[in-house]
């Protein structure tokens, strides 16, 4: 059965898509694409989400020095300070889509 993606979230970098029979998101940004479960996406979001609130303004904002995990241990994303704050903002986006759409369904 192929999935049948529903857009959370679509930007220049990447987009959030989530399969409405499966329920596994991909995550695509900049040169890196993830197909996570549920579980494992809303623990990716807490991730990108507690390293962004991080203060950087102390390091070079050009340099790739954000390590953020993903639920395969040998891959990680490796961000500079903005690329963390766009994938954060992404996440964001598609989380705010995914609220729209639940509260949505409780009028159906």
């Amino acid at each position: 059965m192929a999935c049948d993606f529903q857009s959370l979230y679509y930007g220049e970098e990447g987009y959030v898509v989530r399969c409405k029979q499966c329920g596994h998101y991909q995550v695509a940004f900049i040169s890196t694409m993830l197909t996570l479960n549920e579980a494992d996406f809303y623990i990716f979001c807490k991730q990108v989400k507690y390293k962004a609130l991080q203060s950087y303004s102390n390091v070079n904002q050009d340099s790739k020095i954000i390590m953020i995990a993903t639920p395969s241990q040998d891959v990680h994303l490796i961000l500079t300070p903005g690329e963390l704050t766009r994938l954060y903002k992404t996440l964001e986006e598609a989380d705010s889509e995914i609220k729209t759409q639940e509260l949505l369904c409780l009028f159906k």
